[in-house]
């Protein structure tokens, strides 16, 4: 087996464990950065999901209060503005979903399901709770999530959801009477949430991955042809001539010129030392062809 086979196979060996560790290594770190990137997307789209509430409660419902007309206005509702807007959001980013899931909500639409009813009870036993980032199975998609608790602070919010007696006739000839009643002040009644499906971070994290080992694998190509390049430059066609060299001697064929050594190398040493060999040979010859000339001239 040649010297290039050798270090050919001692570089694939070292790239294949290279690749194996570094692989496995890119790809939970590029699934961790695709899964925070997408965390930051939600968290964003439930700040503005806030915002949009609190814009609602301090502005919109002043005005339209205002009007006077007897009817009940929707868009006065916090909810039913961040959910407005929300599915205005999904058109460009139909990946992400937000809802503001109720136990007992006023809008059928708000009804949390099984899996938002436990998270929602996550946030009645622990009072301290303000977030909860996780994952969960929406239609059989897994899928990650954040979630914040709706609590009642405000006392202006029992005008509507105290006692349906209490309630304005206008909201309750749309909505009814059976839902979005019972709330107390302080009670945490459901929970605002962004879900998005966990293919979206993994799809990021592959494409990062794949980049990643195109990348890997054009850089070993380059370096194992710059590698080879050198070695049989520097090494492998320097000791291809000493070896031919070599071999004439043994012949007895002297007449070749002596190889020219540049540098300071051990290739340039073994090429001197090679050479200052030669010239003894040489002279050796040419010693044993003097006496036998010597010795033919006496007899």
């Amino acid at each position: 087996m040649s010297i290039t086979t050798k270090i050919n196979f001692m570089l694939i060996a070292i790239f294949s464990i290279a690749l194996v560790f570094g692989g496995l290594n890119s790809y939970f770190l590029t699934e961790d950065n695709a899964r925070q990137q997408v965390t930051d997307q939600a968290e964003l789209i439930m700040q503005e999901a806030l915002a949009v509430r609190s814009y609602t409660v301090n502005e919109v419902r002043p005005l339209l209060n205002q009007l006077g007309d007897g009817k009940f206005h929707p868009q006065t509702v916090p909810a039913y503005s961040a959910t407005q807007i929300a599915n205005l959001v999904r058109k460009t980013r139909p990946n992400y979903s937000y809802k503001e899931a109720v136990f007992n909500p006023t809008n059928p639409r708000n009804k949390a399901t099984s899996a938002e009813e436990k998270i929602i009870n996550q946030f009645i036993a622990d009072r301290g709770l303000k977030k909860l980032v996780g994952t969960q199975d929406v239609n059989g998609v897994k899928s990650l999530y954040i979630s914040y608790p709706i609590r009642i602070t405000n006392p202006k919010c029992l005008a509507c959801h105290s006692t349906p007696q209490n309630a304005p006739k206008a909201m309750r000839a749309i909505y009814g009477d059976k839902g979005g009643f019972g709330w107390k002040i302080n009670e945490v009644v459901g929970t605002q949430m962004v879900v998005v499906p966990f293919t979206l971070p993994a799809e990021l994290a592959r494409k990062t991955f794949f980049s990643y080992l195109i990348s890997l694998g054009i850089l070993f190509c380059a370096l194992f042809l710059v590698i080879n390049i050198t070695i049989r430059r520097m090494v492998l066609i320097p000791v291809a001539r000493i070896t031919r060299m070599a071999d004439e001697a043994s012949k007895g064929n002297l007449r070749d010129p002596e190889i020219k050594v540049s540098g300071k190398d051990e290739i340039a040493e073994m090429s001197n030392a090679f050479n200052r060999m030669r010239r003894s040979i040489i002279k050796i010859v040419q010693l044993l062809r003097k006496m036998q000339a010597q010795a033919k001239a006496k007899a």
